[in-house]
């Protein structure tokens, strides 16, 4: 019997997007990305990869992906978190 390393969030209907899990401090991180595009789909285990996976996935939803729908809704989830983040440092 072999267990799958990345995480099936979204069973038993899977969707587009980002998931990721992480269960406590000493356990390994597991994340999966899928772009409506067909372009990114990627899988991640471990918290330097996950984190990683998780930048590159926002960039390609902002900037390359060939969906407009999926660019506006990501340059606006940037803008917000932007915000966010330079109020913080106030």
């Amino acid at each position: 019997m072999s267990a799958a390393i990345t995480p099936t969030v979204g069973d038993p209907r899977p969707g587009y997007g980002l998931r990721v899990r992480k269960d406590g401090i000493r356990t390994l991180a597991v994340a999966d990305a899928d772009c409506p595009c067909g372009q990114f789909s990627r899988a991640a285990s471990g918290d330097v990869e996950v984190e990683s996976l998780v930048i590159s996935y926002g960039r390609h939803r902002r900037d390359e992906c060939p969906i407009e729908a999926v660019r506006v809704a990501a340059e606006r989830q940037y803008a917000q978190l932007q915000q966010s983040l330079s109020k913080r440092r106030k």
